[in-house]
């Protein structure tokens, strides 16, 4: 999971909650001190950057740095909602959404995310209305300069006649919550020594209006890691549901009062874990994936996809020396969103074993324009049917058929009026797929671009035709006109409309 503000999220397996929703959704009342109706349409989500993404049977929403987007027609058309706002987390559960939305502030001179509101809504309405849960998220801890309950990741689970919906906090612990908000519980685990081979009993503790028992709660003792959740996931099929909870000191697995710990001691290349996913196989059977990270100065571990076929009492490894945010599964496989790329492997039984393999990268590149996503890294990811989704910070992808063509929805911010700007900027050709030149073309006929070193050589040059029209892009992938990496240094370049106009600019190139 990683929050695009500065993380982002895990997937959640949306068929065996969704064939549920009639059969447990509750007639429970919310407070509702605000309601929120605005809409807007367009033909992408509100923002380039994408978050978490999830489905509801007929409509997908995806949460963004400008608010939540829905898509009811495949990526044709979106509506808009809660403009303006930054989201850590989303899920759908039971013909509800739930979004966390989040802000950076600036605490004794570092960034930090904070937790703002919990946002509902009931996904099949008409109009769609949002409604603020009240603001449990806010506590700082001032010891220790962190802003404890924001959220990085929710799940909802149906434990006998409870539906529980449960929050993975950033510096504040595993919540649980069993009136849909109104009213949350911390999970305590009551074996302190934490030693690897045991498992114990979980306890609560109630989160009063002032907050004062979240902060005793990371205040508790020296040892915080097991503390700042990143992810939570749940298996639904088992009974009672088994909730996965990725630490900073390993997974939590919790069975109704009981819970156990996977560490590296099981099987995991790190004991950090940032991501957290349910695959359900056809057979029955479930497996759990991980993001499993190096802690900082622990030279023995290393950064892996790693997978459990034993509910995390043991883990294998598909991949190793990658890092991952998001999971998602169909297809015949599991896609993966990297920091490095997008991935996809082949999952499927043979006998009464799990095999996890072909494990390859998968470059998104627009079957139409050409266009490829400047950044490599990718932050979330989902599938329906057939069509995989797959989101980052410079814009969201979608393909039809399991990952061979891809659709690139990507809105550059238009130039004024015969002006032109460049991103990524510092560009790095190791890092980024591409680096774009966008301008305005208020003309029919051919466009040029040329780029200079300092000295004013020209490094490279292309042209194209461009249609009238504002907010045209060239691309380029870094490679010079010789067929090599320019070095590292400050640009320029030239863009010549079809008028004779020229557009200047200038960009840093750092490999």
């Amino acid at each position: 999971m990683k929050f695009f503000i500065t993380k982002e999220s895990v997937l959640k397996s949306l068929l065996l909650i969704f064939a549920a929703i009639i059969v447990f959704l509750p007639d429970t009342s919310f407070s509702v001190p605000n309601c929120i109706t605005t809409t807007m349409q367009s033909g992408a989500p509100a923002s380039n950057s994408i978050g978490d993404i999830v489905y509801d049977g007929v409509c997908l929403w995806v949460a963004t740095g400008d608010g939540i987007s829905r898509t009811c027609d495949g990526g044709a058309n979106w509506e808009h909602y809660l403009r303006g706002k930054s989201f850590s987390a989303m899920c759908y559960a039971y013909g509800r959404i739930f979004a966390e939305a989040a802000y950076d502030s600036e605490i004794a001179g570092t960034s930090y995310p904070v937790g703002e509101k919990l946002y509902w809504t009931i996904a099949h309405d008409n109009p769609i209305e949002w409604f603020e849960l009240s603001p449990w998220q806010m506590t700082l801890v001032p010891d220790l300069s962190f802003s404890a309950m924001l959220s990085y990741d929710l799940v909802v689970t149906v434990d006998g006649g409870d539906t529980i919906l449960w929050s993975a906090n950033w510096y504040g612990g595993l919540s649980r919550s069993f009136d849909w908000g109104e009213n949350w519980e911390n999970i305590l685990w009551s074996d302190t020594s934490y030693s690897v081979a045991d498992s114990g009993i979980i306890q609560d503790t109630v989160i009063y209006e002032d907050k004062d028992s979240v902060l005793a709660f990371v205040l508790e003792n020296g040892d915080y890691h097991h503390r700042l959740l990143y992810a939570v996931s749940a298996d639904t099929s088992a009974e009672p549901p088994i909730v996965y909870c990725g630490t900073a000191s390993g997974i939590f697995a919790i069975q109704d009062t009981v819970w156990w710990r996977s560490r590296t001691a099981q099987g995991l290349t790190g004991n950090w874990c940032v991501a957290l996913a349910v695959q359900y196989l056809s057979s029955g059977k479930t497996i759990v994936w991980a993001a499993s990270r190096a802690v900082p100065d622990n030279a023995d571990e290393i950064d892996a996809i790693c997978y459990s076929t034993d509910n995390g009492l043991s883990w294998d490894t598909l991949a190793t020396y990658v890092m991952c945010w998001n999971f998602s599964f169909g297809c015949d496989g599991a896609f993966f969103a990297c920091e490095d790329g997008f991935y996809r492997a082949d999952v499927y039984e043979e006998g009464d074993s799990v095999v996890a393999e072909n494990f390859e990268k998968i470059d998104i590149i627009d079957s139409e324009s050409g266009f490829q996503l400047p950044l490599d890294e990718m932050i979330s990811t989902y599938v329906v049917g057939d069509t995989v989704w797959a989101g980052s910070d410079f814009g969201l992808a979608f393909s039809p058929d399991c990952g061979e063509n891809w659709t690139i929805l990507f809105t550059p911010q238009s130039p004024e009026w015969n002006k032109t700007y460049v991103f990524p900027s510092p560009f790095s050709p190791n890092n980024h797929g591409a680096m774009f030149f966008v301008f305005d073309n208020p003309a029919y006929g051919e466009v040029q671009l040329k780029i200079f070193d300092f000295a004013i050589d020209e490094v490279f040059s292309t042209s194209d035709v461009y249609y009238a029209g504002t907010g045209k892009m060239f691309q380029w992938n870094g490679i010079g006109n010789n067929g090599k990496y320019p070095a590292n240094g400050i640009y320029h370049y030239k863009i010549t409309l079809p008028d004779g106009t020229e557009l200047w600019g200038k960009f840093a190139l750092l490999k």
